[in-house]
């Protein structure tokens, strides 16, 4: 579907989802299901912590991705001079482009010399895009990845965003986040700047038998075979989210040929997932140590304790009231850490940090 929408020029798509349920992967697949006949450049908004990186991560992207189509050895090194070289060394580089691309840069550079302040430079960044769609004659489709990071910046961003996509069709963006009250508050709300301008598109974790069916099959390709119940035992740790069912194939793969066996068993399942888990550790320590409250933090903790809990069990385990818990709960929600699958029960989206919890700050090994 989103690939009709970006070849037909149909509409722009925003893609919704929990971390590692496979929007990165998605984009990396449709730039190669449709990269040859467009020129899709892909944004990690994870890179951007200021708004002069919005244009340095945005401008270099979309020259990589230029030099990868066509081919234009040497392009993304010369333009990557105007972020570090001397002046008169950037200079040199860029006129030897030519074309928009020494435009830009040529923008940067004035930047660098304090000429031009960081909201021109922005706006110059939506210039160029369409600067480039005109020059190359060709679809630009460009993919912001973690698109709530944007949100620390101005909010005039988005009206820069609204312009521009009213002016180019022959430019359509991806927006793809974990962030549900952002992306609802950026597109889907009457007042908000780029309302209805995307379509919605929110993936969901993959179903145990499509799950079972890749894991067996990508086994077998090395002559492994595998349990009903290591298939089952694999789905229930990680409930569908294909980075980590993926991961656990690999480790399965490379658990068994080391092993000098052809059959992966349940305790086999149970070895690899262990192994994730410590592979994991520091990561998930500091994400729980970093990214959440003292409240969100003991909130996690009980969560924990079951797939999914009523949240006056978690007010109980923490000895305070339900209703002192509402905004931690709605935060979780909208960053889509936890999920609320049934009426009044709440559950962490992430299976593997769930358990990463359980085991490292709740204590519970079972």
């Amino acid at each position: 579907m989103i690939r009709l929408d970006l070849l037909s020029r149909a509409q722009h798509n925003v893609i919704i989802g929990p971390r590692r349920i496979g929007k990165t992967s998605l984009l990396k697949n449709l730039r190669t299901s449709i990269g040859g006949e467009v020129l899709f450049v892909q944004v990690n908004c994870r890179m951007i912590t200021h708004p002069a990186d919005f244009f340095r991560i945005t401008s270099r992207a979309m020259v990589e991705a230029y030099e990868d189509k066509h081919r234009a050895k040497g392009l993304a090194r010369k333009f990557s001079d105007i972020f570090k070289a001397t002046i008169t060394r950037a200079t040199r580089s860029i006129a030897e482009i030519g074309g928009s691309i020494e435009h830009i840069g040529e923008i940067y550079l004035r930047f660098r010399e304090s000429e031009v302040s960081e909201s021109e430079l922005i706006e110059e960044t939506f210039a160029f895009i369409g600067n480039l769609a005109d020059e190359s004659k060709e679809q630009i489709i460009i993919a912001f990845d973690e698109f709530q990071e944007l949100s620390r910046f101005n909010p005039a961003i988005f009206s820069l965003f609204k312009t521009h996509m009213d002016s180019r069709p022959d430019v359509r963006y991806i927006f793809s986040g974990s962030s549900v009250a952002l992306l609802n508050k950026v597109f889907l709300k009457p007042d908000s700047p780029l309302y209805l301008m995307a379509a919605k598109v929110r993936l969901e974790p993959i179903g145990e038998e499509t799950v079972s069916r890749y894991i067996r099959s990508r086994l077998l390709m090395q002559k492994i075979t595998i349990t009903g119940d290591a298939l089952h035992t694999l789905y229930s740790y990680t409930d569908g989210f294909p980075f980590y069912f993926q991961k656990m194939g690999f480790l399965l793969y490379q658990q068994t040929i080391l092993e000098g066996k052809d059959t992966v068993t349940s305790d086999d399942t149970e070895l690899a997932f262990s192994s994730m888990l410590d592979e994991f550790d520091s990561e998930f320590e500091s994400r729980y140590s970093c990214k959440f409250s003292r409240q969100q933090q003991d909130i996690l903790k009980y969560l924990s304790a079951a797939k999914t809990r009523r949240l006056k069990e978690i007010a109980a385990d923490m000895e305070t009231q339900s209703s002192s818990l509402t905004a931690s709960m709605r935060d979780l929600t909208n960053t889509m850490t936890i999920d609320k699958p049934g009426e009044g029960r709440y559950g962490i989206l992430d299976s593997v940090f769930r358990i990463w919890i359980a085991r490292n700050i709740l204590g519970n090994y079972e």
